[in-house]
């Protein structure tokens, strides 16, 4: 169980809700703590999170010893100016931008700091989940966030400069996944196949499952390629064709993660 038995989220839209939601798991809803924009966004907590505290911005270090900034980077500074008059050496401050350098949010505040990557399948208490270690957190402070993180995720511990990387696996990754089975069945459609688009979804839906039931059972992705690539079968020359094209693509996607990653100023605080 962790140390810490409040979570306080910043920012209520789509992954701040998710959050709220998995660390309501985690913590109980009595222990969720939240600041939002809009009485739309506060709606919404409500329906996902009901018995979730909604608090304005500055009280939010009085009932938290966790703080999730779920904000974009041009927001941070604003958003910690409120929230620093409360903010002490007990409060870990964790931010969800993978573009922000981990030691631009330890200057900013005198607690430990952290870096917290979420991925869709939280939503659905899946998925992963990835922590970056930062300035002033210690091993247990580590450890008391990873058994939050358990409650809605599988979460990986990772080193900062691997974050663009992990970060196009894990949580771009349910989004890429989608895509390309969207693509087989645009491929499917463009050839004429006899398959009403419906059905064709479905299809790939179930294979995806399948997938993920070997994998999560042990198996490794080669595993899964060589229980159904026979070889001289089809599969297998489907997958000869496939493979260039395959790598470029991928190639081609994380080039544009990391150049639109690059493209985003780092916050300036004050």
């Amino acid at each position: 169980m962790s140390g810490y038995r409040a979570v306080g989220v910043v920012g209520l839209g789509r992954m701040g809700l998710t959050l709220a939601a998995g660390f309501s798991k985690a913590v109980g809803p009595e222990g969720v703590f939240a600041a939002g924009r809009s009485p739309a966004s506060v709606t919404r907590l409500r329906a996902a999170v009901p018995g979730a505290t909604v608090l304005p911005l500055p009280d939010l270090p009085g009932r938290a010893d966790v703080i999730v900034l779920c904000v974009g980077n041009a927001d941070l500074p604003s958003v910690l100016d409120d929230l620093r008059p409360g903010l002490g050496l007990r409060h870990v401050v964790v931010a969800i931008n993978n573009g922000l350098p981990l030691r631009a949010l330890a200057e900013a505040v005198d607690g430990p700091v952290a870096k917290l990557i979420p991925s869709a399948g939280n939503e659905a208490g899946a998925g992963a989940t990835l922590l970056v270690p930062g300035a002033r957190l210690t091993e247990q402070g580590t450890r008391d966030l990873l058994a939050l993180l358990r409650a809605f995720s599988t979460p990986f511990v990772i080193e900062e400069a691997q974050g663009r990387a992990a970060t196009d696996l894990a949580s771009c990754g349910p989004a890429l996944l989608a895509a390309a089975a969207r693509a087989m069945v645009d491929a499917q459609q463009e050839r004429g196949a006899p398959l009403p688009r419906e059905l064709a979804e479905q299809l790939v839906a179930q294979s995806l499952q399948a997938a993920g039931r070997l994998l999560a059972e042990g198996a490794g992705l080669d595993d899964v390629v060589q229980r159904v690539a026979v070889p001289g079968g089809n599969t297998a020359a489907a997958l000869t064709a496939a493979r260039d094209g395959l790598t470029t693509a991928w190639h081609a996607a994380f080039r544009a993660t990391a150049a639109n990653e690059r493209s985003r100023p780092a916050p300036a605080f004050r």
